[in-house]
């Protein structure tokens, strides 16, 4: 949910201006363009990312590091699959029904203007910002 508003906030006027254009470049995203980032937007975006294992470390006093290290890989991974522009049959989207994939974030960056969540659609659906892709997906 962090992500989905964080990601949200950042295509609001001088946020999208100074900070989240610089991300929006390739229209047509590709892998490593995930991290393809203003500074800032790397922070912004990273505190979501880094701040669950944060929490939980605060909350039961217990957190191995090597666990950070594997939730931040498949973080990383996620992001590079979900701009990667392929619909690989490994990719989560075809494991987990809700899960957003290359497809739908692909759209995000043709639109701009909707398809915020790079991790679950229920989080586009739930707030109305799937409409235009879901449109688009309808039409033979």
């Amino acid at each position: 949910m962090f992500h989905y508003f964080a990601h949200q906030a950042l295509h609001w006027g001088p946020l999208y201006k100074h900070i989240h254009k610089l991300h929006h470049k390739y229209l047509a995203p590709f892998g490593l363009a995930a991290k393809y980032a203003h500074p800032a937007e790397v922070f912004i975006l990273g505190t979501g990312m880094i701040a669950g294992p944060m929490l939980y470390c605060y909350f039961t006093h217990n957190l191995h590091i090597f666990t950070v290290y594997v939730w931040i890989t498949l973080r990383l991974f996620q992001a590079i699959d979900a701009h990667s522009g392929y619909d690989f049959p490994w990719s989560l989207q075809h494991i987990l029904p809700f899960w957003s994939g290359a497809e739908h974030h692909d759209f995000h960056h043709m639109a701009f203007t909707n398809n915020y969540s790079t991790s679950f659609q229920w989080c586009d659906r739930l707030f109305g910002t799937d409409d235009k892709y879901r449109d688009m997906r309808q039409c033979p």
